[in-house]
């Protein structure tokens, strides 16, 4: 009996406990539900206004010569000369003396002409007198001098002597070319960017003695897709820079578009040319530099200027009200540049748009925001 009362008193004690607990927690009022607060997001704005925007277009290209030649020898010969400004680097002038050759075979030809020219005129000379002979014979025989044949009064002689003298006058003119072909001289202002004559060296007709490029003005060919040459006019200024030389800015006119396209990328090339490049006192353009070029380009109307990121899918902004609810506005791509987009907005409204510079993925019309940073 008592081992039994031992374990009945502790479980009825715990059993009271429990259902005291639980008649406590009853007597505790339910909790009230709350509607949690909406969250409003805190958005980066732009203010943009409907303007007339002239961003650049821009290429890139290698510039090369206007004018280019190589000079070469007409006449064969010895070089007994090469000037001090025939040097890869040096300028010369239009007339300047770069190379000579030998010229005593070509003296000594012209000579021979000139000689042939004087027996040429002593014949003509004699085949007159011979003529007015053969004239007078005929005429004292009595004879209508109507009459006398071609040959009897010499004229074939006298013509033949004639054109004997053209031909040899003819002789002389060449020589006298070949003659002064012996003095290589610069054909325009120029620097010369390759050399291969020496004294001594032996020049022959098309040999290669040099390469000449024009002072005076270089250009470069610019390649351009179809909505860039839509946006560029004639003529229009040119910026070129280059990464060889940093800090460094030419300006340029473009000047000419090429008539043809290239097959493989489809795009048109524009010309721009540099006036003066190498002149004293800036820096020198070198041929075949390449350079990156910025183009001035034709004004777009009533567009906006905006961020990249600000354009949804290349169609549309989120515009804020001034209650401070997002509005979607279809967008038209026009233009890019340097992390900028030109479009223009459906909306059309004059004034001044609060448009959204990061949208965030779940943005709907309608939806309440807060202005960050604008």
């Amino acid at each position: 009996m008592k081992v039994a009362l031992k374990i009945i008193i502790p479980i009825a004690i715990l059993v009271a406990a429990i259902m005291g607990f639980k008649f406590l927690g009853s007597l505790k009022p339910a909790p009230k539900s709350r509607q949690p607060a909406p969250v409003v997001p805190i958005v980066e704005l732009v203010k943009v206004s409907a303007a007339d925007h002239s961003p650049p277009v821009l290429s890139y290209g290698t510039v090369s010569g206007y004018f280019e030649t190589e000079l070469t020898a007409q006449v064969s010969g010895v070089i007994t000369f090469v000037s001090p400004k025939f040097r890869v680097g040096e300028k010369a002038e239009a007339g300047d003396l770069l190379v000579k050759i030998d010229p005593r075979d070509y003296e000594a030809a012209l000579a021979r002409e000139e000689a042939n020219l004087t027996v040429a005129e002593r014949t003509f000379a004699e085949e007159e007198i011979l003529a007015e002979q053969a004239a007078g014979d005929w005429e004292a025989s009595g004879r209508d001098l109507a009459k006398a044949s071609d040959f009897v009064l010499r004229k074939p002689q006298l013509a033949a002597a004639q054109a004997s003298i053209a031909s040899a006058k003819a002789s002389i003119a060449k020589a006298q070319a070949d003659l002064e072909r012996t003095e290589i001289r610069a054909p325009f202002d120029a620097i010369v960017t390759q050399r291969n004559a020496s004294p001594g060296n032996r020049a022959d007709a098309q040999v290669v003695l040099g390469t000449l490029v024009s002072t005076d003005r270089v250009e470069i060919r610019l390649p351009l897709t179809a909505s860039q040459s839509a946006r560029v006019g004639l003529p229009a200024n040119v910026k070129l820079t280059s990464p060889l030389k940093p800090g460094v800015e030419w300006e340029a006119t473009l000047v000419r578009m090429d008539p043809t396209v290239d097959r493989q990328n489809q795009v048109v090339f524009a010309v721009a040319e540099v006036n003066d490049p190498f002149a004293e006192g800036k820096e020198p353009l070198p041929v075949g530099i390449f350079a990156n070029a910025s183009i001035e380009g034709l004004a777009i109307g009533s567009s906006y200027e905006i961020p990249e990121a600000a354009l949804v899918n290349d169609s549309y902004v989120w515009k804020v009200s001034g209650e401070g609810e997002l509005e979607r506005v279809e967008a038209e791509r026009l233009h890019s540049h340097a992390g900028s987009v030109f479009v223009k907005l459906e909306d059309g409204a004059d004034g001044e748009l609060r448009i959204v510079s990061r949208p965030l993925s779940n943005f709907k019309a309608g939806m309440k925001v807060k202005a960050g940073e604008q």
